[in-house]
């Protein structure tokens, strides 16, 4: 009687054992499906930015060739150059009409014209 009992707990302990296999192989299996299912989002959002950062700096980079093209299609002229006294180069890139018209308003108060002291 007592080797029945000694044998039915030792297949007890072997399927306790066999249990905790299978549900700790399959608690292993989802964690690595997870961890698969994270970097490959990773991947696909880096990918993501990859592309929209590429496209962000295609837009953009092109961005002075089509002013030229644009400004003179809505009457821009190019660029003016003005050379000082002192060599530097001066770039106006205004419509003509903006060219003199007023920066403040009368009601901003006095304008008083500024004069560099050296």
């Amino acid at each position: 009687m007592l080797k029945g009992i000694l044998g039915f707990l030792l297949f007890l302990f072997f399927l306790a054992i066999l249990i905790i296999m299978l549900t700790g192989s399959f608690i292993l299996k989802k964690v690595r499906d997870f961890r698969k299912t994270m970097q490959e989002a990773a991947d696909q959002q880096a990918f993501n930015n990859r592309t929209e950062t590429g496209r962000k700096r295609q837009q953009y980079g092109n961005r002075s060739q089509n002013y030229q093209g644009n400004a003179q299609q809505s009457g821009y002229e190019s660029a003016r150059h003005t050379q000082t006294d002192t060599g530097e180069t001066i770039i106006d890139n205004r419509h003509r009409e903006r060219e003199n018209k007023k920066i403040f308003d009368d009601s901003d108060g006095e304008y008083v014209d500024f004069v560099e002291e050296r």
